[in-house]
């Protein structure tokens, strides 16, 4: 086996396969789903009424079912991706296909002739975006180290807030300026760019460690690797969850997985979090344009300005936040987050009241209702971002206690899938619940009540379950190298 030479490296195989390409990459895939999922929002009702000839008064109806669909979609398909994006060879195979299906997919929506037409579209650009975010936090997880994640994330994170607000605000833009096949364009280049980088990416050296070690490391390491590799084998079966079978390790290895996961309190911590976080985040759409109007008479204008202030702040916070949970650990930012949280939805409820003369809105209910958006959105991102990281230590962890228990390509993949499939439920069921309290209790005790409490026990709950830095904790966050 030593007379064997490794095949050629490709060309610029060193930078295509560096950290900082790597990571780039999956930057730029968030970044275009979240640019295009935003893209659409000012310019549906153009396409509903110039291009499909909607009746006005069915235009928001058929504006909601496209928004929603796309979470849907998410909330099915994640699942299954996850679960096939394990098994694949590569997380490069995956990337590649969702980009595929997502330029097809995008390309149906702006060409749509009907109705029917447009859902499809939409239908590949959900499944294509459940993809990258499930492949791509695996593929960052599986090249960052722990100590680094939370500042990976923060950093990432802050990209998908500029595509956030930059697809919206660019279309409307485009959209008077250039009209509507030149405003197209603007997606359809982001999307070639996208794929020109995920072509050009090599594997993660993480995910490539082991078979390079298999075919270059001396005998002896081999040797070795093939009696731990044994033993292994040997000790599976009594450490298996389920009833072992001697003739195949797939389907117990599979059931196992989602078995342990609900069975994790910080699984279920995290996953309550990141659906709570985003339900409320996304029911301002519903809640705060029309209440604003009605409580300040501000237009169109002052309330993207609002939403401005809700997103903006994370793009420079969001690395500081990443920073700080490296330096002291998950639990602390994010409870002091969340009661932060509880206390500026309960002043949004105030602001504009009559039931406080100094928060009316006459005197200081616009102020205060501006300084609590914007507070919000800066400290959104110390709660917002525990997600990949918190998750990516679980699997990790159950993996260094039973090796091989997620099977060879661990599981990652179907861990991210969760939270994709947690976060698409918030956006589809957000405006609905808002939207509906608003109506029957009224703007201040919806803010009081579901928002204000809900981030009160979501403290407790993030302070009960997850994990610190002290290595005395049972979710350890230190290099065990």
């Amino acid at each position: 086996m030593g007379d064997f030479h490794p095949e050629p490296t490709p060309v610029g195989y060193k930078w295509r396969s560096s950290k900082w390409f790597i990571l780039s990459t999956i930057t730029i895939a968030l970044f275009a789903e979240t640019f295009l999922y935003g893209f659409l929002v000012p310019i549906l009702g153009y396409m509903f009424q110039n291009r499909l000839h909607i009746d006005p008064s069915e235009t928001q109806k058929f504006t909601s079912a496209v928004l929603a669909l796309h979470g849907a979609v998410s909330v099915v398909s994640g699942p299954i991706i996850g679960h096939f994006a394990d098994k694949s060879p590569n997380r490069k195979t995956p990337l590649l296909v969702s980009i595929l299906a997502c330029i097809i997919g995008t390309g149906m929506v702006s060409a749509a002739p009907s109705v029917p037409i447009l859902f499809i579209g939409r239908v590949m650009q959900g499944i294509a975006a459940s993809a990258v975010w499930i492949v791509g936090f695996a593929t960052i997880a599986d090249t960052v180290s722990e100590d680094n994640m939370g500042a990976v994330m923060g950093l990432t994170m802050s990209f998908v807030n500029l595509g956030m607000i930059g697809g919206p605000a660019l279309s409307g833009l485009l959209l008077e300026a250039v009209g509507y096949w030149l405003t197209w364009l603007t997606p359809l280049l982001i999307l070639i760019v996208d794929l020109i980088a995920r072509l050009v990416m090599i594997e993660s050296p993480a995910n490539s460690s082991s078979h390079h070690k298999a075919t270059s490391q001396p005998e002896a390491d081999v040797e070795e690797n093939m009696e731990a590799s044994e033993t292994t084998s040997l000790l599976s079966p009594p450490t298996s969850l389920l009833s072992p079978r001697e003739d195949s390790q797939s389907p117990p290895v599979a059931a196992n997985f989602w078995f342990i996961m609900a069975c994790d309190a910080r699984v279920l911590t995290v996953l309550l979090v990141i659906i709570s976080g985003t339900t409320v985040g996304t029911s301002f759409h519903a809640t705060l344009p029309l209440h604003v109007q009605e409580t300040f008479g501000w237009g169109p204008g002052t309330t993207g300005f609002l939403f401005s202030c809700l997103l903006a702040p994370g793009l420079l916070i969001g690395p500081l936040a990443g920073w700080v949970r490296d330096r002291v650990g998950i639990r602390p930012p994010a409870v002091v987050a969340l009661l932060l949280q509880a206390v500026l939805q309960g002043l949004l409820g105030i602001a504009g009241s009559n039931r406080f003369s100094w928060a009316s809105a006459e005197n200081w209910g616009g102020t205060i209702y501006i300084a609590s958006i914007m507070a919000i959105g800066a400290t959104r991102p110390f709660m917002t971002g525990i997600g990949p990281t918190e998750l990516t230590v679980v699997v990790k962890s159950h993996q260094e206690k039973t090796p091989g228990i997620f099977g060879p390509k661990g599981g990652l993949s179907r861990v991210f899938s969760m939270m994709e499939v947690a976060a698409s439920l918030g956006m589809t069921i957000g405006p609905i619940i808002g939207g509906y309290l608003k109506e029957m209790v009224g703007y201040d005790y919806m803010s009081w009540t579901w928002r204000g409490l809900l981030y009160l026990i979501l403290a407790v709950l993030v302070m009960s379950f997850l994990g610190s830095k002290s290595p005395d904790k049972a979710t350890p966050y230190e290099e065990s190298d």
